[in-house]
C-alpha cells in the first residue's frame, strides 16, 4: 500500500510526540484528535472495516471515530467531548441557512462552556457520479463556508475529501487553468472566483466564491484493493473580523 501523505502533525506537535504525552492546550489536543480520528479512518476505510459507498456513510463512520478519540483525549475529570451532525448555521449577511457535516469541540464542566470546536465539511465523490467540474465547485463553496462559519462561531475548520477518481488530484491539461482547480500541489491565493451561470451551480451559490485564507492541495493516494483511492485534508484557520 502506497502512503505518500504530507501532514504537518509531527512538526506541530514536536514537543508532545517527544514526550509522549497528548497536548494539554485545547487547541492543540483539538488538532491531535482530528489528525489521529482521520488516520484511523482511512486505515479502516482502505481495509473495508466498514462500507462506504456516499457521503452519508463517511459522515457517520468518521463522526463515531471523532466522538470515540475525543472521549480519549478528554484528560480532566471536567473535560467533555461533544460531537454533532448536520448543524445549522444561519449566514447573518444575507440570510440564509446551511448545515454543517460534523461539528465537535471540547467543553468545560457543561456543553454551556466552550473551549475549543471545530466545524467539518466533507466531501465523497467517484468516478460513476461524473460532473467533476460541479464536485470542484462544491468543493471550493465548501471552503468559502467554513471560513464564514471560522470567523462567527468556531475555532477551526476542517475540509475533507475521498475520490476514486484521479481528474480532481491530476486533471487533464485542458483543465489546469481552471481556476477551480484541485490538482495536486496547487496553492490558492486570496481571491474572487467567478462562478459559471450553469443553472445546477446556481443553486448552490448566487453569488461568487471569496476565499480570505491560502489553502495547499496535497492529495494522497493509497490502494485500496486494486484501485486508488485520493484523499484530502485542508485545515481552515479562524478569519479574523476586519
Amino acid at each position: 500500500m502506497k502512503n505518500n501523505m504530507f501532514t504537518e502533525t509531527n512538526a506541530e506537535h514536536e514537543e508532545y510526540v517527544e514526550f509522549g504525552l497528548v497536548a494539554v492546550e485545547y487547541e492543540k489536543r483539538l488538532s491531535q484528535v482530528l489528525s489521529e480520528s482521520w488516520k484511523i479512518f482511512k486505515s479502516q476505510f482502505v481495509n473495508n472495516r466498514n462500507t462506504i459507498t456516499n457521503e452519508a456513510q463517511f459522515q457517520h463512520h468518521f463522526a463515531q471515530i471523532i466522538r470515540s478519540v475525543g472521549d480519549l483525549y478528554s484528560l480532566k475529570r471536567n473535560d467533555l467531548f461533544k460531537i454533532d451532525l448536520e448543524v445549522l448555521y444561519e449566514e447573518e449577511s444575507v440570510k440564509r441557512s446551511k448545515y454543517i457535516d460534523i461539528t465537535c469541540g471540547f467543553f468545560k464542566n457543561s456543553f454551556d462552556e466552550k473551549t475549543r470546536n471545530c466545524a467539518i465539511e466533507l466531501k465523497f465523490k467517484t468516478q460513476s457520479q461524473g460532473a467533476i467540474p460541479l464536485g470542484r465547485i462544491q468543493a471550493y463553496k465548501d471552503l468559502e463556508t467554513l471560513e464564514k462559519v471560522t470567523k462567527e462561531k468556531y475555532d477551526m475548520g476542517k475540509f475533507y475529501m475521498i475520490t476514486d477518481s484521479k481528474l480532481y488530484p491530476n486533471p487533464a491539461d485542458t483543465d489546469t487553468k481552471d481556476e477551480f482547480t484541485m490538482r495536486n500541489g496547487h496553492k490558492t491565493v486570496k481571491e474572487e472566483l467567478k462562478v459559471p451561470e450553469w443553472k445546477n451551480i446556481r443553486r448552490i451559490t448566487k453569488e461568487n466564491i471569496i476565499l480570505n485564507n491560502s489553502y495547499n492541495f496535497e492529495w494522497e493516494k493509497i490502494n485500496k484493493d486494486g484501485k486508488d483511492w485520493y484523499f484530502l485534508e485542508l485545515t481552515v484557520n479562524k478569519v479574523k473580523s476586519v
